[in-house]
């Protein structure tokens, strides 16, 4: 098998990209995964987005793709930081080709001055919470990842139970007086940028990493807007809802990813509440407008999933108290990698 670079205008390389990345998903995780439209993975190919400059590999056996890996570079605030993929279609494993793909990308992350890599795997509960046994952890283990961070992927089933939503939103009613929520379907209305940006912010300082060494992301209206060009390209949009203080600002919101036209599972981005405003139910009160918007709008959309830090509790209470259930784990691994020379 030989390793080859992917080129955004070469289509049949992008096809073969994507099929190998929705044949593994629905293979080694078949109840939440959620496939990106290949539109999406072009777009990405194509230039750099503020956060990140993608790069993508094939390895090719006999004329055919057999396997993938997926980089992304961090730039601004993290630029010793990779994230790498690899992917084998499950008939080809065990031959060589997941390590070659990830040998491919660490030279490249190296070439390109990275010093850190990580990656994500995910494995079935029969494995316990760190994946003893399971081929995905052993494979990570076997090439000198170190496993950082648990997860825990959960799945809500649609329609929700309205009663145990309604019950939910009583909870610390009392202490939302004065508290508003708006929703909406598509990009984040122009007033509320400002401080959507702060609370994404907000929202990557005050997850838990576990010992994931992953910097906070900045403030960045410019961001936002770069990753909704990208889902409006590639035929996705978000459902949000937003709480606001008696004053008018925005202090929490909840996303949920969808795609157009399609019946796909939809994804849950992100609850967050600023920390001036906690203890009043603003987290789940944006998570269950949110759904029910989701819900009148999108009603051939019969799942959602979500995932959370193992560590995290209070989202992982709240998430239940909605009704999801847990499915699976996952793994963030992290490797430092002996030297790096920037080009």
């Amino acid at each position: 098998m030989h390793v080859v670079v992917v080129d955004p205008s070469d289509q049949v390389a992008v096809a073969a990209l994507h099929r190998i990345y929705v044949t593994v998903g629905r293979a080694d995780n078949p109840e939440t995964f959620v496939a990106a439209p290949p539109e999406e993975i072009r777009e990405c190919l194509r230039a750099p987005t503020a956060r990140f400059a993608f790069t993508a590999f094939l390895g090719i056996e006999d004329g055919e793709a057999v396997a993938s890996g997926w980089c992304a570079l961090a730039l601004a605030n993290a630029p010793q930081l990779a994230y790498t993929t690899p992917r084998v279609l499950p008939d080809l494993r065990r031959r060589g080709h997941g390590s070659s793909v990830l040998a491919a990308m660490e030279r490249h992350a190296r070439a390109h001055g990275r010093a850190l890599l990580q990656s994500t795997a995910v494995w079935s509960a029969d494995h316990g919470h760190d994946g003893s046994g399971s081929a995905p952890v052993g494979f990570a283990l076997a090439h000198g990842f170190e496993l950082a961070q648990v997860g825990v992927r959960l799945r809500l089933d649609l329609p929700a139970d309205r009663g145990r939503l309604d019950a939910l939103l009583r909870e610390r009613a009392a202490r939302r007086v004065g508290y508003t929520t708006r929703a909406w379907v598509g990009p984040v209305p122009e007033e509320l940028l400002p401080g959507w940006a702060l609370l994404h912010a907000a929202l990557s300082a005050d997850e838990p990493h576990g010992d994931l060494e992953r910097p906070a992301e900045p403030a960045d209206p410019d961001a936002i807007r770069d990753d909704e060009r990208i889902l409006e390209q590639s035929g996705r949009v978000k459902v949000n809802a937003a709480a606001f203080s008696p004053a008018g600002e925005i202090v929490a919101f909840s996303s949920i990813l969808t795609r157009i036209g399609v019946a796909d599972q939809a994804f849950q981005q992100g609850t967050v509440v600023d920390r001036r405003h906690r203890g009043r139910g603003l987290g789940a009160l944006a998570k269950v407008q949110a759904l029910r918007l989701l819900e009148r709008t999108r009603p051939d959309i019969t799942t959602v999933v979500t995932e959370n830090a193992q560590e995290n509790s209070y989202i992982l209470d709240l998430n239940r108290a909605v009704g999801c259930v847990p499915v699976l784990y996952s793994g963030d691994f992290q490797k430092r990698l002996a030297a790096a020379s920037v080009i």
